[in-house]
């Protein structure tokens, strides 16, 4: 790919990452987010409505829904996702806590499902979302059973940001705790991430021990004890398990 190439391809993402931040921008509005000419921006949007990826509504233009149809469809190819979807209900319905089901893609976690016990409180999460590994109980299931390079890979790239007043700053600390997490089976996030909620992951590994994923139960410090803790971790270790055994012999 050329340079020019590259930088064309760059662009349109740029406006589309735009689009789906802001939820919706005039033409001018867009090229003045991204400092570019006003006709430059109109050509690029153009050619997306032209894909059906971006939509106009009285000179308003917006990400499409073929985003959400090209993620369904990726997400439902995923053995993973297909090998966890009955446990992770079950787990919401023992719990009664907020489930979710995370893999690492690019350096990130990326949410592949959730599921919502009836006592689960609402929290800004959707299929999708990315969050730091860092700073999640199921990132740092997942950074635990990766090779440590490619550990070092992801921190060299996102860096250690801070979420909240918890959330681990130094990589000396969270190697440490890595290796808290391979000798007990589960991670805790205890507010590293949203203040107040306190997670607590295990690992999916397939049959060769390479991590696939990571189940996490979230709920309010207030209600989720040291003694509530143990049990969830216990909860969600056996159904990491069971989700192996799924993803190994299905």
């Amino acid at each position: 790919m050329t340079s020019g190439s590259r930088r064309t391809v760059d662009r349109a993402f740029e406006i589309i990452d735009v689009l789906a931040e802001e939820g919706g921008l005039r033409g001018s509005a867009v090229a003045d987010e991204l400092d570019m000419p006003v006709s430059t921006t109109h050509d690029y949007l153009q050619a997306l409505l032209a894909t059906g990826y971006v939509t106009k509504t009285d000179n308003v233009y917006r990400t499409s829904t073929r985003f959400l149809e090209v993620g369904q469809q990726q997400r439902h190819r995923m053995n993973v996702f297909t090998a966890a979807q009955d446990e992770l209900e079950t787990v919401a319905d023992e719990t009664g806590e907020h489930v979710t089901l995370m893999i690492e893609e690019n350096g990130q976690g990326v949410l592949i499902a959730i599921n919502e016990g009836e006592d689960a409180v609402s929290l800004f999460a959707y299929p999708g979302a990315r969050m730091p590994l860092h700073a999640t109980a199921p990132g740092k299931a997942i950074l635990a059973y990766l090779p440590e390079a490619r550990v070092e890979e992801v921190l060299d790239e996102h860096g250690l940001v801070a979420v909240t007043n918890r959330t681990i700053t130094e990589r000396e600390v969270l190697f440490d705790q890595l290796e808290t997490v391979r000798e007990r089976g589960y991670a805790v996030d205890d507010g590293e991430r949203i203040a107040g909620m306190v997670c607590i992951a295990a690992p999916v590994l397939d049959k060769s021990d390479n991590v696939q994923a990571a189940i996490c139960v979230c709920g309010p410090r207030s209600r989720i004890d040291e003694q509530r803790r143990a049990e969830i971790a216990e909860v969600v270790r056996r159904s990491a398990n069971v989700v192996q055994v799924n993803l190994d012999y299905a």
